[in-house]
């Protein structure tokens, strides 16, 4: 064993193990939320010095050239101009962290997503294997197979059901003429003997004859009544 002095004599030659530093977890998206706080109130510290530098050049035209005036609003706006220059200089790079920031948030998104993607097809992977060990493709071709066998008997099954008896497969264009010429001969009988009889016929001419007569006489003592008040009033 090394006593202490030979040991902290090898440290100094060859150095000393240094510890690992625990890196702490950050958020690049908060990260550059911040950034972004801070570059809009860069913006609008420049625009503000950009407004009194307006209001220092109309007071520097105004006033005579040489006098203390002139020259304490000239060192005005020098030291407006200074601060302006130095806030663009850190708002710009502040702009490059923002996005360097951002790159590097949309790398480790990629990452992230890569490997859930992974994962992902991972898990589909061993789900297809015991799929496919737990599937016979012989038997399902076989399975095919019967149902092409089962459909053609339910179709032989439905043209047997469908077939009709005692009507002959082809029938003579010119019977078909002959049975039509016949029903349309026995449908003629049967309107000819539904017609109402003479009799009849007869007694219903003589009742409209009498409801004629009856209504003509009835007019013509209608007139003769009407001819008598005439001649009453006269």
């Amino acid at each position: 064993f090394l006593t202490k002095r030979e040991t902290r004599h090898m440290h100094r030659f060859f150095g000393r193990k240094k510890k690992e530093k625990k890196v702490e977890k950050v958020d690049l998206g908060e990260a550059a939320g911040k950034l972004d706080g801070r570059g809009n109130d860069l913006d609008a510290k420049i625009k503000k010095i950009e407004k009194e530098l307006g209001i220092v050049k109309v007071k520097i035209k105004k006033t005579r050239p040489g006098t203390s005036a002139r020259r304490t609003l000239q060192n005005k706006a020098k030291q407006l101009l200074r601060q302006r220059n130095m806030y663009t200089k850190n708002r710009d790079q502040l702009y490059n962290q923002q996005f360097n920031m951002e790159q590097t948030k949309f790398a480790t998104d990629q990452i992230q997503h890569t490997k859930d993607m992974v994962s992902a097809m991972k898990s589909a992977k061993q789900e297809l294997k015991v799929g496919l060990k737990e599937t016979d493709i012989d038997e399902i071709e076989d399975l095919h197979d019967d149902m092409d066998e089962l459909l053609d008997d339910m179709e032989e099954i439905n043209e047997v059901m469908g077939r009709t008896y005692g009507v002959p497969d082809e029938l003579d264009e010119d019977e078909i003429m002959d049975e039509l010429d016949a029903l349309d001969e026995e449908f003629e009988e049967e309107e000819e003997e539904e017609e109402v009889p003479d009799y009849l016929v007869s007694a219903a001419s003589a009742a409209n004859d009498n409801v004629a007569e009856s209504k003509n006489e009835e007019k013509v003592e209608e007139s003769g009544a009407g001819e008598a008040k005439v001649e009453v009033k006269a």
